[in-house]
């Protein structure tokens, strides 16, 4: 049982360093081809999430929870990568 955790741990870790790899390389595609078809397709996205954030007043305590994940190209091509990486572990 263990294991089988642990290797799902180790999957979900590669998939979001995937995913933030493929972001900055999609951010700096981006910067490098500014104003064209390059910049359109690498470094816009969309960005599914919870807008405005949810926000439970206690009276004592407050808590604002919220999550936006933005999803482009680039990252979709790191998440990939990163299952095919984690297939050949």
């Amino acid at each position: 049982m263990a294991k089988k955790l642990d290797s799902v741990v180790v999957l979900l870790v590669i998939v979001i360093l995937g995913a933030l790899i493929g972001s900055v390389i999609g951010e700096v595609i981006g910067t490098l081809a500014p104003g064209g078809y390059v910049e359109k397709v690498f470094s816009r996205g969309v960005n599914p999430g919870i807008t405005p954030p949810a926000v439970l007043d206690l009276k004592v305590i407050t808590l604002t929870l919220g999550l936006t994940v933005k999803i482009n190209l680039a990252s979709l091509l790191g998440i990939v990568l990163a299952l095919l990486i984690y297939r050949k572990l």
